[in-house]
């Protein structure tokens, strides 16, 4: 696998960043227009995962490279055949641009540079993930069953019809010694975790609701969810944005267990926030992991929050079910859209540096074809060889069938984005160019002329390593795969042209 190109960077992480500032803004900005309940989990999960899946999909594809045929493209190409005044039809006018060894030497140095940046974040991010889990772990690890509180005088309590409860359901309740919130984690076994000093200060109803709270964040599966968003979360580590949402998940994800656990009794309402209070006051100024923390205590606005709605009840609008399908129906599309976008974006190649005159001496050199043997009609007399030093062919000459509409005018080789291209003979570069006039679809294309009436074209490249005029050997690199043009995936199209008509490349680039 080579490393992601400047246009990786550029194209798909900037996207990550729009798509995430557009999914928050949106997502907010609706959210406030219908006046909805801060306990709509589905909804911010949704705005989550439009913000974050479609861009995760699309780098994914982008640098693992699958293996995917290309789309049909313009069949009216150009021949790329030397006329007698020395101007390559379907090139009238053109004058494509030459990569100088400055932007070269520029692209070496940022590539690496920016990969490095981007894994070093995402190790960091992970490593602060593994810690919080290693620090979880260790509570559970020394943990010991629950019996209400350090003097033990669990009995016949509603604590304890509730922990029997929860025992059938295959949940365990344990105490803990750390002067935390109460939490719940799903392995080794689903366990619910209270700390001694909080349940010898509670009453025997707080205690129970607390339970109830947890309680339905298992059966929520809330851990898996909360470990599945961070995992995302750690490879877009740079997007706040999605930070920001996956905060409002958990938001609505704490109101909806705390509504379960006072079950719509409106005495219990200050009963429970008194609970929760305590709580804080336990916790405040003890590190606690990132595992287990429904969010940061440096947010008070949460708490406030969470308080109202102990107290008062969720007073907003839930989404309707017709609202529902409406919300769900066009984040689907936005979703798809996002990612099609992506995928089938044509990134920028090499940056346009010298340009060749009519009158320069490469131009020159492009007005007389490279001399080679004389190749009859029926026979080849020049040595080819395959463009790749791994060829894998996708698509063949001729062929016909979904995607492509019109018969396969050459032959494409799949292969990783960035993998080298090879000049099959000897020859001279007739184009280099981003622009390959009358056919866009093909993206970034050069043409070599090998002598005796024979010419090779590479299309969908993501950069060229050569300029018009020059000279190549066999084997020289002329360019890298790409994704230009009209494609689904990472590949070259390779066309060989003998006196200006297509033939079969396969034969020959073997």
């Amino acid at each position: 696998m080579t490393l992601p190109s400047l246009e990786f960077w550029s194209l798909h992480l900037c996207a990550c960043l729009a798509t995430g500032a557009l999914a928050w803004g949106a997502g907010l900005g609706l959210h406030r227009a219908l006046r909805l309940s801060h306990a709509s989990r589905a909804y911010w999960l949704g705005v989550w995962t439009l913000a974050a899946l479609p861009t995760a999909a699309a780098l994914a594809l982008r640098w693992l490279g699958p293996e995917t045929p290309s789309w049909p493209i313009t069949p009216s190409l150009p021949l790329p055949m030397l006329s007698d005044g020395g101007a390559w039809p379907g090139m009238t006018g053109a004058t494509p641009p030459v990569a100088t060894a400055a932007t070269t030497a520029l692209r070496d140095w940022l590539e690496p540079l920016l990969a490095a940046l981007y894994l070093s974040g995402a190790i960091v991010a992970a490593l602060r993930w593994c810690s919080g889990l290693r620090a979880v772990r260790r509570i559970v690890a020394a943990s010991r069953p629950f019996d209400g509180t350090p003097g033990g005088t669990l009995n016949d309590t509603s604590v304890a019809v509730e922990c029997r409860r929860l025992a059938e359901a295959g949940i365990e309740v344990r105490s803990i010694d750390d002067a935390t919130s109460p939490f719940a984690v799903r392995l080794p076994r689903p366990t619910i975790l209270v700390p001694a000093a909080l349940s010898a200060q509670m009453s025997d109803e707080q205690l129970r609701m607390v339970l109830r709270h947890e309680a339905a964040h298992l059966a929520r599966r809330d851990p898996q969810r909360a470990a599945g968003m961070r995992l995302v979360q750690v490879l877009l580590w740079f997007d706040p944005f999605l930070r920001l949402i996956a905060q409002r998940v958990q938001i609505a994800a704490e109101l909806r267990c705390d509504a379960a656990a006072i079950a719509d009794r409106a005495d219990r309402r200050r009963s429970y926030a008194q609970a929760y209070l305590q709580t804080l006051r336990l916790s405040a100024g003890v590190p606690l992991p990132a595992s287990a923390a429904a969010f940061s205590r440096k947010d008070p606005g949460h708490h406030r929050l969470r308080i109202a709605h102990m107290i008062e009840g969720d007073r907003r609008r839930r989404v309707p079910p017709a609202l529902r399908w409406v919300l769900a129906a066009t984040a689907l599309v936005a979703g798809a859209a996002i990612a099609s976008v992506q995928i089938a974006a044509t990134p920028a190649t090499t940056a346009p540096a010298a340009t060749i005159s009519p009158t320069s001496a490469a131009a020159k050199a492009v007005a007389k074809p490279a001399p080679g043997p004389a190749v009859a009609a029926a026979s080849v007399e020049i040595d080819f060889s395959s463009p790749m030093r791994k060829p894998k062919i996708s698509g063949h000459f001729g062929e016909i069938g979904p995607p492509r509409s019109n018969p396969h005018r050459g032959l494409d080789f799949t292969a990783a984005r960035g993998t080298p291209v090879h000049a099959p003979a000897a020859g001279v570069v007739v184009a280099a160019t981003e622009r390959y006039d009358n056919a866009p679809n093909y993206g970034t294309v050069v043409v070599l002329d090998h002598g005796g009436g024979w010419q090779s074209l590479y299309a969908h490249l993501d950069a060229y390593d050569v300029q018009v005029g020059q000279q190549v050997v066999s084997g020289e690199r002329i360019g890298r795969v790409g994704t230009t043009g009209k494609v689904t995936g990472p590949h070259v199209h390779v066309e060989m042209l003998h006196n200006g008509q297509r033939v079969d490349p396969e034969p020959l680039l073997r």
